[in-house]
């Protein structure tokens, strides 16, 4: 049984932003992220035996309703923190281009991708340039049951 998606300020004057999955025990997944002038996710992390399940999913679309219209940006790059590795990085960057993310690499970063701003929240839900809609995602990110 799942608990949601939560957000957590890691502190109140720090730009840090959690968004956890957790079930009634444990923390099942999670997505790291800097607020600015950008969004930038540094991480999403899906414990292996809750994967393929939309836990990244849910979490992505949490973050990107609380950019609202504001660019998103990452690096798709595979970030092997759980005991099993993820998705590799064609398949990250397959995943992350359903999602409205285009390919924008640096010198210093050849795998960035970045959500370009654009109008995307529709009331309490979030419509992604494919038509995808997550109902349900707050504008800070939370879920409405």
């Amino acid at each position: 049984m799942l608990d949601g998606v939560r957000m957590i300020r890691v502190r109140a004057d720090a730009p840090r932003l959690v968004w956890e999955v957790h079930t009634r025990t444990e923390r099942i997944a999670y997505l790291d992220a800097v607020d600015g002038d950008l969004l930038w996710v540094s991480h999403i992390g899906v414990e292996p035996r809750f994967r393929r399940l939309g836990h990244a999913t849910r979490l992505l679309h949490a973050a990107l309703a609380h950019a609202r219209s504001g660019p998103v940006a990452l690096t798709a790059a595979p970030f092997p923190s759980w005991r099993e590795q993820g998705l590799l990085h064609e398949d990250l960057r397959t995943w992350y281009a359903r999602h409205g993310f285009h390919p924008a690499p640096t010198p210093q970063d050849p795998y960035r991708m970045i959500r370009p701003a654009a109008p995307s929240v529709l009331g309490a839900g979030l419509r992604d340039p494919g038509g995808i809609c997550c109902k349900g995602v707050g504008q800070r990110g939370q879920v409405i049951r």
